[in-house]
């Protein structure tokens, strides 16, 4: 048994490495439950091809490409993560897949896909709800900079996470924010987020997007989905996805990136 396993972790480790420089397209991932929930049913398990489809898990048209053969898991990728709760992991694992059928993407030019969790935010270690938290408290409850810097660190002590954020990367919070409100205001499908065309001040743009997002439900799949999160997974799905290699709502994935 000891042997078999070996050989499966060999063999994961050289498709894994035969593949890793390989440009990459993020796509976004509906899972059912937590971050924490997750991490502990992906890092936490032996997996092979066989079982991990099972585990992540898919719940949305991806899977009958994936399953159908359109594309082979070749491992994963691991990356700082803040959850809601404060909790921080340096190896949060990310699954990633060869693209064996390029027809079933058709707006995809890369070779290699990966699966964001739609908590995430593509090169941010701060989830979505550790930020929107932030957010709530400095523009929702007033609090100043520094009231803002001690009530987060206490807030992820209790979790083991002792998060120190700086006036820059508060700063940085604000300016994430600010950038999803324009997207919303420049893609149509909402109507009721033309309100914040009304505010001059960030702060009061943010306090209405926050007020509006936390009702947010997406009805496009079961079970539903309520929040920023659904409504970033909702935008994603309202351009097309990763059928059209939609722009995602936080964020700028790989594919949008510049590269040198």
């Amino acid at each position: 048994m000891s042997l078999k396993l070996n050989s499966l972790k060999d063999k994961r480790w050289q498709i894994t490495t035969k593949y890793s420089n390989l440009p990459t397209i993020q796509v976004i991932l509906k899972i059912n439950f937590k971050l924490s929930l997750y991490y502990k049913k992906v890092k936490f398990r032996s997996l092979n091809s066989e079982n991990i489809l099972d585990i992540l898990p898919f719940n949305y048209h991806l899977s009958d490409s994936i399953t159908g053969g359109a594309a082979q898991f070749i491992g994963y990728y691991y990356r700082e993560v803040i959850d809601e709760n404060g909790c921080y992991y340096k190896d949060f694992p990310i699954a990633r897949f060869l693209i064996k059928n390029p027809e079933a993407f058709p707006s995809i030019k890369h070779k290699t896909f990966s699966l964001l969790p739609y908590q995430l935010i593509p090169y941010r270690k701060y989830s979505i709800l550790f930020l929107i938290k932030s957010m709530k408290h400095l523009c929702g409850d007033l609090m100043t900079l520094h009231q803002l810097q001690q009530y987060m660190f206490d807030f992820s002590c209790k979790a083991g996470g002792y998060i120190e954020l700086s006036i820059p990367r508060i700063y940085s919070f604000m300016r994430a924010i600010d950038e999803v409100i324009i997207k919303l205001l420049t893609c149509g499908y909402y109507d009721d987020f033309n309100k914040v065309f009304e505010k001059d001040s960030i702060r009061d743009r943010i306090k209405i997007f926050l007020d509006i997002s936390q009702d947010f439900c997406c009805y496009v799949e079961m079970p539903l989905i309520r929040g920023p999160c659904a409504l970033s997974y909702d935008y994603y799905l309202q351009g097309g996805g990763y059928l059209r290699n939609h722009y995602f709502l936080f964020g700028t994935p790989s594919q949008f990136r510049l590269r040198s």
